[in-house]
């Protein structure tokens, strides 16, 4: 059996997890004929006596064409079908270490928390402060003094605003990127790790599959 890369088999995880989701939601409006059975009553002669009473079965059009115990098992089969992936990227992913320089290997997932984690310190810390810079600005201010006759009045002025980066921004900057390289680092270790067939598992769809393709396939078996 070939095996499949962890790229793949997220991919196709994604792929259950909507085909679930669709597939509920078709139950929850559009697949009522499989549902309900509508009988309408029309009692005409009972307003108009030369009318006659008319009895119609409502029909639906339903999206789908599959019953509600065949629906059932189907979800039940790719419940079942993501809750045997996830347990082989498990095992898989535990043959997996990442190796860094000048640190302990990491695990897979422990190597993408730890570049997200490098990612935000250097967005949203390191260079924040590593581009700030001096500035002036000018402002029009208010002072107020008494007249000759002894009253408060306004007069206005013009005030210059000096603001200056009290830290060495230097160690900063170099820090930010090397944070940012380190990131990278890590990124194609982890991608090269993902590509690699290491998990042991065959899909029973294919992640291009209709709604229609899926239904048919296990009507099929």
């Amino acid at each position: 059996m070939e095996k499949m890369t962890i790229k793949e088999c997220g991919r196709y995880a994604n792929f259950l997890d909507r085909t679930i989701s669709n597939l509920i939601q078709i139950s929850n409006y559009n697949l009522n004929s499989k549902i309900y059975s509508v009988t309408e009553i029309h009692k005409k002669s009972a307003s108009y006596k030369e009318a006659e009473d008319e009895i119609v079965e409502v029909e639906y059009e339903d999206t789908l064409d599959i019953d509600i115990p065949e629906l059932t098992n189907l979800l039940e089969n790719l419940v079942e079908e993501k809750a045997q992936l996830a347990d082989k990227i498990a095992e898989a992913k535990k043959d997996i270490s990442i190796e860094l320089e000048g640190k302990k290997p990491m695990n897979l997932d422990s190597s993408i928390e730890y570049a997200k984690l490098l990612r935000r310190l250097s967005s949203d810390y390191l260079n924040n402060l590593a581009t700030k810079k001096d500035k002036k600005s000018k402002e029009k201010r208010t002072g107020y003094a008494f007249n000759v006759e002894g009253n408060q009045t306004a007069y206005y002025y013009e005030t210059e605003i000096i603001t200056s980066i009290v830290y060495d921004k230097e160690p900063l900057i170099k820090k930010d990127k090397e944070t940012r390289k380190m990131a990278d680092k890590i990124s194609e270790k982890i991608e090269q790790a993902m590509s690699k067939n290491i998990v042991d598992f065959e899909p029973k769809y294919s992640y291009l599959d209709s709604i229609e393709d899926i239904v048919e396939k296990h009507l099929e078996k």
